[in-house]
């Protein structure tokens, strides 16, 4: 019987909250519905009520907005601690993968972004076969503007690899001080994951 990898991670559900890719999606029909009631919940009892069109607006962008590796992710989180500010979002791939080193896995520190490996590390104590943090960093144009000055963007990632598929939980971003902050959250979220083996299909049992 096939067998396949399941997956669960602990993320803190007051600052984190999942942006979905399509709907209809848990009980919202619509992303209209998610984004709206979204926004109120977030803004109850802050006495911002009033800006609720405007977070609703923010959602929706964030929804509606492309993963930066190209291919899509499996999962998304908004940080909403800082809601109505800049908006902070991690992605979370899923890929097959060959890889068995701490090495290897630097092949995928550069995903979406390119340029230069700046700091490396193996990160120890995880449920994955090997696991590494990395911080990457590009400098871009922004070819949608003329005559826009080059800009530099930054990524934070935790890669780690689990009976051949890797796992990348990333936050990118041009600020290095909210990449320095986030980082050890995105750890964090990294080191509690944990996987089971189980069956495909019941097919045959």
């Amino acid at each position: 019987m096939a067998v396949e990898l399941q997956y669960d991670f602990t993320i803190d559900g007051r600052r984190w909250v999942p942006i979905p890719f399509c709907f209809p999606w848990s009980e919202f029909a619509t992303a209209q519905e998610w984004a709206s009631l979204l926004a109120s919940d977030l803004l109850a009892g802050t006495g911002a009520e009033s800006t609720a069109e405007l977070l609703t607006e923010q959602a929706l962008a964030l929804q509606a907005a492309p993963t930066p590796i190209p291919g899509g992710a499996h999962e998304r989180f908004w940080r909403t601690e800082y809601v109505g500010g800049y908006p902070i979002v991690i992605h979370l791939y899923i890929g097959e993968t060959s890889a068995t080193t701490a090495e290897d896995l630097l092949q995928y520190a550069r995903l979406g972004i390119g340029e230069f490996v700046q700091t490396w590390s193996i990160l120890e104590g995880t449920a994955f076969d090997v696991a590494v943090n990395v911080a990457v960093s590009a400098v871009i144009t922004d070819v949608t503007r003329e005559g826009s000055p080059d800009m530099t963007v930054g990524a934070v990632r935790s890669i780690g690899v689990r009976d051949g598929l890797v796992f990348l939980l990333d936050f990118l971003d041009e600020d290095p001080i909210r990449l320095e902050a986030v980082q050890p959250e995105v750890e964090e979220i990294f080191r509690s994951f944990r996987f089971r083996a189980a069956p495909s299909s019941a097919a045959g049992a």
